[in-house]
């Protein structure tokens, strides 16, 4: 398989400055035709105010969709991830297991592989939630991923100190000895959770397939073990949450755009483990 690159959307309770991250990330996607989307949730907590009502990655995955003609399959449906709520934190979290599931299938690669992430948000906010991800894929390089991390509309430190000495109070805070960069640990919602906790990167991904698959732990491990597998089953994934359909056209197409875009290719043995989980899908 060859170099993947990654653009994820961090949502924000504002249409204009969500709209804005979501025109940034199309201009991505649209350039570079074999990256993929990462439609975070950022559900609002009900102390929060948002201009819409439900996972913004939903409403991101639409604006993409039908606004920028980004097919369906190319936005990979963090939103699907089993939390009540998120925010900047833990949608890294999400991002670092879904980078982690497409490049080694949260395992360790006989060969390299190099991942370039580009994290889609606000200039103020973007070295903060650069540091976040940075910290959250840290533990994909155990597995051979090599990832190069680039939130290309950030704001100097400088700039930040001037204009914006809130983002600074809070860097400082996640960079702190005791702070979550250097334990990769924070609490949520009473319960301590690890960005290099393996067992919960798994027990969630697992989790948001089972959103329309009958799918199992031991899936992951035994029938989806190729970079080629892999790739196709999370295309079609993709295409099943956010269509909400799924017939033997568009798989054609999935496979098409992964033969020409990805320079992925799947055997017949693959490709009927793939169809077999498919074929239980439930919307």
């Amino acid at each position: 398989m060859n170099n993947l690159h990654f653009v994820s959307i961090e949502g924000n309770w504002d249409k204009d400055i969500h709209d804005k991250r979501i025109e940034h990330a199309a201009m991505i996607l649209e350039k570079n035709k074999s990256s993929l989307a990462i439609a975070s949730g950022t559900y609002a907590p009900a102390a929060y105010s948002s201009f819409f009502k439900g996972r913004l990655g939903e409403y991101t995955k639409e604006t993409l969709i039908n606004k920028y003609g980004i097919p369906a399959m190319r936005i990979i449906p963090a939103y699907s991830f089993p939390y009540s709520s998120t925010y900047t934190i833990i949608d890294a979290f999400a991002n670092a297991v879904l980078i982690g599931w497409v490049s080694c299938g949260l395992r360790k690669r006989n060969n390299e592989i190099n991942v370039l992430f580009e994290p889609c948000t606000s200039e103020f906010h973007g070295l903060r939630v650069e540091t976040l991800n940075h910290r959250s894929c840290q533990y994909l390089h155990n597995f051979n991923v090599n990832i190069e991390l680039s939130c290309t509309n950030k704001l100097p430190m400088a700039i930040l100190e001037k204009e914006y000495p809130e983002e600074v109070v809070r860097l400082s805070e996640l960079q702190s000895e005791r702070g979550l960069i250097t334990t990769g640990e924070w609490i949520d919602y009473g319960k301590t959770r690890s960005y290099d906790d393996l067992n919960s990167m798994k027990y969630d991904l697992a989790e948001a397939f089972k959103t329309v698959f009958n799918f199992s732990l031991s899936d992951m491990d035994t029938c989806l073990r190729s970079d080629s597998g892999r790739l196709i089953f999370t295309l079609l994934w993709n295409h099943i949450t956010n269509s909400k359909k799924l017939c033997d056209k568009d798989i054609e197409k999935i496979c098409l755009y992964a033969q020409s875009y990805l320079n992925t290719n799947i055997s017949n043995s693959e490709m009927l483990a793939v169809r077999r989980i498919v074929r239980s899908f439930t919307l």
